[in-house]
């Protein structure tokens, strides 16, 4: 699939995703607000987050694929890391805000909620989420899009909160005829807390991931192992002294280039050979990415550097 299908499947997929999260939010904070549930008003507020950082990620979608210009000469892939790191800093800050407050509500004695108006929200949610988190999950693999891969990870972590409030919530039910139901006020502020912290693991990840790219760290993947062997072995080949390669992924592209070292006999190597070498180099590591590629000759190892 060409990068316009990719980006106009990508563009559909979101608003379907920013459709239906809608409903389940507007849901959850009625469902929150009259059931007095911290953790459902944390659900309704991640979702909130999701639908926001879904628009903001239309946005990039829209801006990326314009052609470059004077002020953007190399093209626009850093904005995408720059968007899913913004995504991941507000995640991660909705985490912390509410293991802080989740604490809180805990030393002050907690807070009882009623399963019987939170069961068919939580149902649905579980049910509606895990089925996106699938759905999302094989559109991101067969479209390789960090913006869909982002997407499914919203609706995993809906699911599995929507679950644990559901499982917990139902252990206060059966917790209210025992010598333990002291402890069904503080179950609500105590899953909050719990979830906060299992959920800061995904997007820190991913903000270190797309902070690397930003800051152009050599990407250590396949694409980066394949470039070395392929430099690496023309160098054996032509019978080169030596190769550089330096690599950056931004997005979806990236910025490759390669610097061969070549003996003093060589000095006078036609620009068709050259030519010819860079073609063969090409259509080795050409994948399914963008790629910025420079590949120079030199004798003088100073010009490598």
């Amino acid at each position: 699939m060409n990068t316009r299908l990719q980006r106009l499947q990508e563009r559909k997929l979101i608003k379907v995703s920013i459709g239906i999260g809608s409903v389940l939010t507007i849901w959850a904070i009625v469902v929150g607000i009259a059931g007095d549930s911290k953790s459902i008003i944390f659900d309704a507020l991640f979702s909130m987050v999701g639908l926001s950082l879904s628009g903001v990620s239309l946005l990039v979608n829209n801006f990326i694929r314009k052609p470059d210009d004077d002020n953007l000469p190399f093209g626009r892939s850093q904005f995408q890391p720059f968007a899913i790191t913004l995504q991941s800093s507000v995640i991660i800050f909705l985490c912390l805000y509410s293991l802080a407050t989740s604490i809180m509500d805990m030393i002050g004695g907690g807070k009882a909620v009623e399963l019987d108006l939170a069961f068919p929200y939580l149902v649905a949610s579980i049910l509606v989420c895990f089925a996106l988190w699938i759905f999302f999950k094989n559109k991101a693999v067969s479209l390789q899009s960090e913006y869909l891969r982002i997407e499914s990870t919203e609706w995993q972590l809906d699911a599995l909160l929507s679950f644990g409030v559901l499982a917990v919530l139902s252990l206060g039910y059966f917790l209210k005829s025992t010598p333990l139901a002291y402890l069904i006020p503080y179950l609500d502020p105590a899953m909050v807390a719990v979830i906060s912290v299992i959920f800061l693991r995904i997007p820190a990840q991913t903000f270190r991931k797309n902070v690397r790219e930003l800051l152009q760290f050599a990407p250590d993947d396949e694409v980066e192992d394949n470039i070395h062997e392929v430099s690496e072995q023309i160098c054996r080949d032509y019978h080169f002294l030596d190769s550089w390669v330096r690599v950056a992924k931004t997005g979806k592209s990236y910025t490759i280039e390669i610097d061969f070292l070549l003996p003093k006999n060589l000095s006078d190597m036609p620009v068709s050979k050259m030519d010819e070498i860079r073609e063969q180099l090409h259509d080795q590591i050409k994948g399914d990415y963008e790629m910025w590629l420079n590949i120079s000759f030199t004798t003088e190892r100073k010009w490598m550097i």
